[in-house]
């Protein structure tokens, strides 16, 4: 898994290292419960991918879509997990939390010691430990219990390669063996505090951070502690450390309070990323990191969780300063990137030279005061103040932006002459034509030079004519062409429409789409020979756009394609293809959704990998770059991506599909066992969860249920969740399946249950009703015997019980035996044992014929009493 991250990491490197390079992918995420603090020190995730946060009023629950929390006696400072159980410490003590996930789990207390800031894992024991104590768990015990010398504190507790170690207040680890404390022949070649120590990575390297802001390196339990020695020590220093994470051998995350996060490479001390308030994360401030077992980071902050995923094929580009306006159109022309808004055209541009930032910094650089005393330094001080103390800023302070961005920084510059929303960007004889509302451009570097200053609708340039063709706002189409700057033709003056859209076909025509009409221009030796006008429905009023697809001719309106008939000069609607869910046309491209993901039929991007493109439901703009290997991509949040479409694909790990939550009913799951349940009063939902975190919308899934439907749910994102408002009772099993962005299915996950009648619809109670009017008709017998005039009631009572007789038959009939059935096959069913039952009804009505007229004491030879 590392081992690919770190391909994908390189080659993305490798892609943009002779031109912008855009910054890494992030996704930001909240809990929807505004009652819930944001604010965490530690985060954990669990082999299933659940990710678990410390919070003030207990541990936070994360999988993806679903928040939960799990309330404890305190604030929670610490989280293990050990066998998939996950383990929290804080101002209440230790101990561990109940269940597997989603809905009914609860914390359980394991030891009542105060303030239990630090844990670990290890050899099937929790190491836990306050200041003064380390309290050894094995299961729900404490096993032993190692306390601190009079003058020393504890700091920390890490395992390096099974071994377990103590951090003290000194520069030194001390090594816990067989439960007991000793000193180490570790000491720590700093000269401040250990703020922090990573998780090693796959060759049992940790990361150790001081408080003066070096960085170390300890490779295994004997190996040697090396500083790494970064080009931006300076900015790491200036900003104060916080913590630091491995991403893979060649990278890794550093976490600062004042200067966001830093991607390093740890081999050459490059920068490779920064990621701050100017380029995507809500705040400087930087709480806590944890990387993911997909390479993402995760950074807790003050706003939230925000994860940096730096192996994603997208960068961005709209986080570069001087971008103004909605984002409508990009273009990249001989390497350089110009972007339309609604205010004007942008370049980016190159701007060489160290560039100064002015940030907050401290009144002296040697004063353990001016960075705090760690992240719990309130329980050795023993005063409940902020993690990170704050000190008097000094009126001038100048701290120097990373080597990365000194060294190539890149602005927008807005390009002087064009006024107000330009729509459309066209490379045109390696030359750029910006056009919007302000009129038709040249654009040349920062220059443009205007063409026409009429407000434009659209415009094409035609390879079979050599001319651009422009669209007005007062409906003209106007014509223009190259020689020695570009001059009206006149060739389509005469036509008057509303057009939005044109394409040329492989066979040299050209299409222009209006509101109800598409006019075809056909085309011989550069010349139009021939123009014919065909009426189309659009009831909706869309924008028509097309595409030429080998020699057909396809037009998507109003929810639907329609393909060209050329022995009939029409289109008509074509059914092979579903309906667009959404589809719109830029540079020349045509985009559609088709309800699961992105596709366009142009054959030069069928390499590309679009399936990524899901990962946004409402683009507003795709275009690909000058290689057609990257796609620009504006979605509607108004940002600017380019996306490496051949970037290798992340496939070999997947979370695995889970069941999250019942609604309904309370009922305990077992592997290959059947469920019983009784019929639900209310709605029954069962709830799985595939944990993914790329985004919100990155699995789609489908249901079926055997015994109540015949076929799969379509793809989803919201098929998560399985409803059943009523079920009949019987036997029936869910069957679920999730798949991620790239087509890649889960295995089926399966759920045996079986839905009960109400009680008084199973057998036994058919019995007992059976049993009692039994036993009122031999009363009504003896009474009838007695007196005439209750002949009426023992026929009714015996009616009742032939009645209640066939029900019990029916029903012990289906609990045996498992038939698909409607009401009308049980009217039937009912019916043909009625029928069997008939001739014991018949002799019964005749033995109480008999009865009733007194002649059963001489045909059985018994004297009345």
């Amino acid at each position: 898994m590392r081992y690919l991250l770190s391909i994908v990491f390189a080659w993305l490197c490798f892609n943009q290292s002779y031109a912008q390079n855009g910054n890494s992918f992030v996704s930001h995420y909240t809990p929807s419960d505004e009652r819930i603090d944001y604010q965490s020190m530690g985060m954990v995730q669990d082999s299933r991918g659940l990710i678990y946060f410390t919070n003030k009023k207990g541990v936070l629950e994360f999988d993806g879509k679903n928040w939960q929390i799990i309330t404890t006696p305190g604030a929670v400072y610490t989280l293990t997990i050990l066998n998939n159980e996950v383990y929290a410490g804080g101002a209440f003590g230790f101990g561990k939390l109940s269940g597997s996930m989603g809905a009914g789990r609860s914390y359980l207390s394991m030891a009542n010691q105060a303030h239990i800031f630090s844990s670990v894992a290890s050899g099937g024991k929790i190491y836990a430990c306050n200041e003064k104590s380390l309290f050894v768990f094995r299961g729900d015990q404490i096993e032993k219990e190692i306390t601190a010398g009079n003058e020393e504190t504890f700091s920390g507790v890490l395992e390096i390669e099974g071994i377990v170690f103590l951090r003290t207040n000194a520069t030194e680890l001390k090594e816990v063996t067989n439960d007991n404390a000793i000193k180490q022949a570790i000491s720590l070649p700093v000269d401040s505090e250990i703020i922090f120590t990573s998780k090693p990575n796959q060759d049992g390297s940790i990361l150790i951070g001081s408080e003066r802001g070096a960085l170390y390196t300890l490779k295994g339990t004997k190996g040697t502690i090396e500083q790494l020695r970064l080009q931006d020590e300076k900015f790491l220093r200036q900003n104060r450390l916080v913590d630091a994470v491995w991403l893979d051998e060649n990278s890794l995350a550093i976490g600062t309070l004042l200067g966001g996060v830093m991607l390093v490479n740890p081999s050459t001390g490059e920068t490779i990323d920064v990621i701050d308030y100017n380029h995507g994360l809500p705040d400087n401030e930087v709480f806590a990191l944890l990387a993911d077992q997909d390479g993402g980071v995760w950074v807790a902050h003050q706003y939230g969780f925000t994860r940096i995923a730096p192996f994603v094929p997208f960068k961005s580009f709209n986080h570069y300063t001087g971008l103004q306006g909605n984002l409508l159109c990009v273009k990249s022309v001989n390497g350089q990137v110009y972007v339309g808004t609604t205010l004007g055209l942008f370049k980016l541009t190159r701007e060489d030279g160290q560039q100064a930032t002015s940030l907050p910094s401290t009144t002296d650089a040697n004063s353990d005061e001016q960075h705090g005393r760690g992240l719990f330094s309130f329980l050795r001080s023993r005063k409940r103040i902020n993690n990170r103390s704050t000190s008097v800023l000094p009126p001038k302070a100048v701290i120097t932006t990373p080597s990365s961005n000194r060294q190539t920084r890149y602005a927008y510059k807005k390009i002087d002459g064009i006024v107000g929303k330009v729509t459309h960007l066209t490379s045109i004889n390696n030359k750029l034509v910006a056009s919007g509302l302000g009129g038709v451009f040249e654009v040349d570097g920062l220059r443009a030079t205007p063409i026409t200053n009429e407000a434009v609708r659209s415009t094409f340039f035609s390879t079979n004519l050599q001319q651009l063709l422009v669209c007005t706002y007062n409906e003209e189409l106007k014509s223009y062409q190259f020689a020695n700057g570009w001059r009206p033709t006149g060739l389509l003056d005469t036509l008057r429409d509303y057009v939005s859209y044109a394409f040329e076909d492989n066979y040299e025509n050209i299409w222009l789409c209006g509101r109800f009409r598409v006019y075809k221009l056909e085309t011989l030796d550069g010349a139009i020979s021939d123009i014919s006008s065909l009426s189309i429905n659009n009831p909706s009023l869309d924008e028509m756009v097309g595409v030429a697809y080998g020699s057909e001719v396809y037009l998507a309106t109003s929810g639907e394609f329609k393909r060209y008939n050329s022995t009939s000069n029409t289109f008509k609607k074509y059914d092979s293809l579903p309906g667009p869910h959404r589809y719109f046309a830029s540079a020349g491209y045509f985009w559609f959704n088709d309800g699961t993901q992105w596709r366009t039929v142009d054959k030069k991007l069928r390499g590309l990998k679009l399936q990524w493109l899901s990962l946004f439901p409402n683009l507003r703009y795709l275009s690909p770059d000058e290689n057609a290997e990257n796609l620009w991509v504006i979605t509607a949040d108004n940002e600017l991506y380019k996306f490496s479409g051949l970037a290798p694909a992340n496939q070999d790990h997947h979370y695995p599909l889970m069941l999250r939550n019942v609604q309904g009913q309370e009922i305990k799951l077992e592997t290959n066992k059947k469920v019983v349940l009784d019929q639900p009063d209310n709605v029954l939902s069962f709830e799985f969860i595939q944990p993914e975190y790329v985004s919100r919308n990155a699995v789609q899934y489908r249901y079926q249920v055997k015994g109540l439907t015949n076929g799969w749910t379509t793809w989803s994102n919201a098929n998560h969740v399985a409803n059943f408002p009523f079920l009949p009772a019987g036997t029936y099993q869910l069957l679920m399946q999730s798949r991620d962005l790239l087509g890649n299915e889960s295995k089926v996950e399966a759920i045996l249950f079986e839905v009960l009648p109400p009680y008084w619809k199973r057998w036994w109670f058919y019995a007992l009703e059976f049993l009692f009017f039994s036993v009122l008709v031999a009363f009504s017998v003896r009474l009838g015997s007695a007196n005439t005039k209750y002949r009426w009631v023992s026929e009714i009572l015996s009616l009742l019980t032939v009645v209640i007789f066939i029900q019990f038959i029916t029903t012990g009939i289906n609990s045996i035996i498992s038939v698909p059935s409607s009401p009308v096959v049980q009217f039937f069913i009912q019916v043909m044992i009625a029928l069997i039952v008939f001739p014991l009804e018949s002799y019964f009505r005749k033995f109480m014929r008999v009865v009733a007229e007194g002649r059963w004491q001489n045909r059985f030879k018994i004297k009345p009493e």
